[in-house]
Formats: C-alpha cells, structure tokens, sequence
C-alpha cells in the first residue's frame, strides 16, 4: 500500500508541471520519493519532476509501484485545494488512487503504464553557459518576447545573460549582468527557441522561486525550477527551435 501527504501547493505544482506537455504520464512512488518525466508528442521538450520524500508531510510507500495517470485530471483536482491544506494520496490497488482533502474524497480511475507513451531516456548535454536567477523575472521576459515573435534567442558571453526577439517591427532585449543574477559563469552560448513551450514552462513557477539555465550553441537547453519552497524539482529541456545566426 502506497499512503502520502502533501500540501496543495505540491500536488498542484507536481501535477502543473507535466500538464505543460503531455495530458498522461508514468508517475513512479520511490523510495526516495515522487518521479515523472516524459516528452512532448512533436519530440520537442521533455519535463522531469522529482518530489523529494522529505517534501512530504508523510510518505509510506510499501514497495515501489508505478501507475499510469491522467494529469489533467489531477491538476484540475489540485485546483480545488488551498495552498497550505493537506492533501493525502492512497493507492490500494493499482486501478484506483484515492486523493483526500478536507471532507472530500477523489477516487481517479488509473490507467495501464503500458498504454502511455514509453518515457525517454534523458540526454547528456554538455552545455557550458551556466545562469541562476529568480523565475519571476525570466517569466516577466519571455511575456514581452512573446507580444513581438513566436521564437526568442538566449545568449550568454562575458557581459550577461541576455533573451531577444525580433519581430516585424519592434526588437526586445532583456539583459541581466554578473552583479544581477544569483550565479553565473560568464560562458559563451546561443541559441534560439519556441516562445509557446517556453511560456508553458513559465506558468508553473513565480517571483521567488529559482531558475537554472544551462546554455549552449545551437543545443537544447536546460531549464531547471526549484519551486513550492524547494520542495518540488522541475527540469524542462527544450530543443533549440532554428539554428541561432
């Protein structure tokens, strides 16, 4: 028997998380805790969410099980539950999980792992262009990149980081120095990407919360969130949309 406890926030932002790309995913309960990933149906982007087993308030899990669920489902669930309240998930058999909150009890129909898309394997990237900066403000840029174009470049050199679009008319450039990003290494990189997946990415995270960027040339690159106070770990890794000139 699978029994957990977390808060709102968690469940929302797990579930949040995996919506951006697929409606049905592979969720694994780990002995060192929650695991999903999956990838887009264009092969595009792939998303990776960990929930540590110290992000719960509880965590009993017998043995390792993996269930096959609708997110849609459970994200829409998630909605109805406060931030702070508890929310406790039960998997007695592997048809049924049970989602308790309050005095309201979900039971979600599950469906077969082997009927949902096989997970990738995730890629080794070596990408030399590392950035660290709030969420809030990489979302607040990919905002106004997305009223002038559909694609949007990352740049890094030794000056900064910088995100430019260009549209017909207008050209936007966001650039935060050394002194204005929690970390960076000052690498040389560039490469240009969809500004639709990206806003996607962006709806799960918010000021506060902490973003990793790992950048290279013409390569995918790594979008890492710390998110809910830290307790929820979402990677997002994108291909590059054009060859960046």
């Amino acid at each position: 028997m699978i029994d957990t406890i977390m808060t709102g926030e968690v469940l929302r932002t797990f579930a949040r998380a995996i919506v951006a790309l697929v409606s049905e995913a592979r969720v694994h309960f780990m002995d060192k805790g929650l695991h999903s990933r999956a990838v887009d149906p264009a092969n595009v982007a792939m998303v990776i969410v960990d929930v540590p087993k110290d992000s719960f308030e509880a965590y009993s899990v017998d043995e390792e099980k993996t269930i096959g669920v609708d997110v849609d489902r459970i994200f829409d669930i998630s909605k109805s539950i406060k931030t702070k309240d508890l929310v406790e998930l039960i998997l007695e058999n592997e048809s049924v999980l049970k989602i308790k909150f309050g005095s309201v009890e979900y039971s979600v129909s599950l469906i077969d792992p082997s009927a949902i898309r096989k997970e990738p394997k995730i890629p080794e990237l070596d990408l030399p262009a590392k950035i660290v900066m709030d969420a809030g403000e990489f979302k607040q840029a990919v905002s106004a990149a997305d009223r002038i174009s559909d694609h949007v470049t990352f740049r890094s050199d030794g000056e900064g980081f910088y995100i430019e679009a260009k549209g017909d008319v207008d050209q936007i450039v966001f650039r935060m120095g050394e002194a204005e990003l929690i970390e960076f290494n000052g690498a040389e990189a560039k490469s240009m990407f969809s500004v639709d997946y990206l806003k996607e990415f962006c709806k799960v995270a918010g000021s506060g919360d902490l973003l990793t960027i790992h950048l290279g040339t013409n390569y995918p690159v790594r979008l890492i969130f710390d998110l809910a106070g830290g307790k929820v770990r979402v990677e997002y890794i994108l291909a590059p949309r054009i060859e960046a000139e």
